[in-house]
């Protein structure tokens, strides 16, 4: 079992590595500063409580898209911006990779999205896939993930699929 924390001053971020290196540098070197000027909220995950070792991490950030680079649905969307949350980055340290702790997390960060669209009005989670292997994970989840028309690196799934899943409360626990 592992924990979810919010990034602070005793998280070892220097120790993280895992394997891509822009993935590495945003945690040592933007992480920290990106939620002191509240601009991201970098999650991690850590074996117990309070430790210092960072298994994995994912950022959080709230964005629009137009809706014009949107799949057409039934429902129509209105005309210009949408709100929607980011998943910023997601990683894991090549020390705890091939355990499902990356698929955990990113559950972990639906179940936050939808939790928030809750209280604010949250469309879709998007991302942007850091390389083909990576955009190859995603949509090998069974998680309702879809490439945006104009932009197959951008992918997303609507706050209405995340919801189908049942994600059920959030925890400290992941």
């Amino acid at each position: 079992m592992s924990f979810v924390e919010f990034l602070s001053a005793h998280h070892d971020r220097q120790s993280f590595n895992c394997g891509k290196e822009p993935l590495n540098r945003f945690l040592r070197e933007q992480a920290r500063q990106n939620a002191d000027r509240h601009l991201g909220v970098t999650y991690v995950v850590v074996p117990t409580p309070g430790s210092s070792q960072i298994q994995s991490y994912f950022t959080l950030v709230t964005r629009t898209v137009e809706s014009q680079q949107l799949p057409t649905t039934k429902k129509r969307l209105p005309t210009g911006p949408i709100g929607v949350v980011l998943l910023g980055r997601l990683a894991v340290d090549q020390r705890f990779q091939g355990q499902k702790l990356g698929q955990r997390m990113l559950l972990r960060a639906m179940a936050q999205v939808e939790h928030a669209g809750q209280h604010v009005g949250v469309y879709a989670l998007v991302l942007d896939t850091i390389d083909e292997q990576a955009r190859d994970w995603y949509l090998s989840l069974d998680f309702g993930f879809q490439s945006l028309p104009e932009n197959p690196e951008r992918l997303f799934v609507t706050l209405a699929f995340i919801q189908q899943l049942g994600l059920g409360r959030l925890t400290d626990k992941l």
